[in-house]
């Protein structure tokens, strides 16, 4: 990495929150008209602040060098040297960078392009940060399978209120029942993807453990090809996750593992390359490494893989 590298927001997308923003105040207006001011004028304040919280974040930029990150926004910027950093915090797919006297952190957003760039650059600066005998064990809360507990319940009792309330009916036909079988079709796919999500992940030694609510898959490094920081697209933005891709060509997907995602896809990656290359110091970086390449990483493919 020759020169320092820079992640900013396009211009285009801070033009959009300009245009959206005096669009809404248009639309306030037609819906209220001129007569109602001082009911607008609430509604625009609150507006300008969320607006232009928005636009402030996105006005930030990162730049990474060999020496150290720092972050450049409008209220002033914020370095931190890599020797410096002392430890990592997050939740879901940010990261945070903490200095040793913890007066200086930096936010990784998943909302900057470039964001899977900077993970492997922090990653690559700073490996013994992600150590498999720290983070042997991630496991996700009880919230999720909670959550799905007490959706299907409800569904259910939707179900069957809808039975008892058709059942007396001599009108009653098949097309009748499709919204039955609609829930019931919610409900199955709801208890899938729940079971298919691993309550924890453990490490010991070369081998990984996925414990699920009614099994258990153990894996060794040497059934595991590679460990992508991937994404899929949708209106919503992109949903990240960890995808442990086999050597049967399968892939298992992980995410929500109880600390923040992208460490524990450094996590991962350090205890599969520690255990791969046979050395006893699992921060120990492949002959073949170098730091991820800018023009790999535009943000376009739908997987992006360094390794």
């Amino acid at each position: 990495m020759k020169e320092p590298r820079v992640y900013k927001t396009s211009p285009i997308l801070l033009v959009f929150i300009v245009i959206l923003f005096v669009f809404f105040l248009g639309v306030l207006l037609f819906a209220f008209g001129p007569n109602s001011l001082g009911f607008m004028i609430p509604l625009a304040v609150l507006s300008l602040f969320l607006f232009g919280a928005a636009f402030v974040a996105l006005l930030s930029k990162t730049i990474v060098s060999e020496e150290e990150i720092s972050m450049q926004g409008v209220f002033g910027t914020k370095t931190l040297k890599w020797t410096d950093v002392g430890r990592v915090s997050g939740w879901g797919y940010a990261m945070k960078l903490h200095s040793r006297d913890e007066d200086v952190t930096i936010s990784i957003s998943p909302r900057l392009p470039g964001y899977q760039e900077i993970i492997e650059l922090v990653g690559y600066k700073r490996p013994d940060l992600f150590s498999p005998l720290q983070y042997n064990e991630l496991r996700r809360g009880l919230a999720p399978f909670i959550s799905m507990f007490l959706v299907t319940f409800i569904l259910i009792g939707v179900s069957v209120a809808f039975i008892l309330a058709t059942m007396d009916d001599p009108n009653a036909s098949l097309p009748s029942y499709m919204p039955l079988l609609v829930f019931i079709g919610i409900v199955l796919v709801m208890a899938t993807t729940t079971l298919s999500i691993p309550r924890s992940l453990t490490l010991d030694g070369n081998t990984l453990t996925l414990k699920y609510l009614l099994n258990e898959k153990s894996l060794r490094t040497d059934e595991i090809s590679s460990v992508q920081l991937a994404y899929t697209q949708s209106r919503n933005g992109r949903h990240y996750f960890i995808a442990l891709n086999l050597t049967d060509r399968k892939t298992i997907r992980l995410s929500g593992l109880g600390i923040s995602l992208p460490v524990a896809y450094l996590v991962l990656k350090n205890w599969r390359w520690g255990n791969s290359l046979n050395t006893p110091n699992m921060f120990q970086q492949p002959p073949s490494q170098t730091p991820p390449d800018k023009k790999d990483s535009d943000g376009v493919n739908e997987y992006y893989k360094w390794r």
